[in-house]
């Protein structure tokens, strides 16, 4: 069981992303690099930050979806909460578009993928959920 955050925890959030029945649609809707920003609170300490790449397959039905590695990605989209609102988001208990009206997630860059299609960050929100994830103590 991963720890959140941390490299393993999101390479684990990409293989549940692929499991997802509709994971090569929404992957062409989301098609680029998303950074995932976890800023410090409760008994999170340091600032973490992870691009995740999207990438649908048009020559089968499972996406490409990995974690990137280095500085040098431009993403598409920046998504960025507290240590706490994310563990709040992945366990279900804040909606994302709640989360992001009521400003609990920052959300920079090509806003198109929440906007026109909520219907494709539901893959989306469902690998956040399946991980098993273990917490930082607090």
């Amino acid at each position: 069981m991963p720890q959140f955050p941390s490299r393993e925890w999101m390479d684990q959030f990409c293989t549940e992303l692929v499991a997802q029945p509709d994971a090569n649609e929404a992957a062409g809707v989301l098609d680029g690099v998303y950074r995932f920003v976890i800023e410090p609170s409760g008994p999170l300490a340091d600032h973490h930050a992870y691009d995740v790449e999207i990438r649908p397959d048009a020559d089968a039905t499972v996406p490409r979806v990995g974690l990137l590695a280095g500085d040098d990605a431009q993403p598409r989209l920046v998504l960025t909460a507290t240590y706490e609102r994310w563990r709040q988001l992945i366990t279900g208990q804040l909606d994302v578009g709640m989360a992001v009206m009521l400003r609990r997630l920052k959300v920079a860059g090509d806003l198109s993928p929440l906007i026109g299609g909520l219907s494709s960050t539901k893959p989306l929100m469902e690998a956040l959920g399946a991980v098993d994830s273990q917490w930082l103590p607090e």
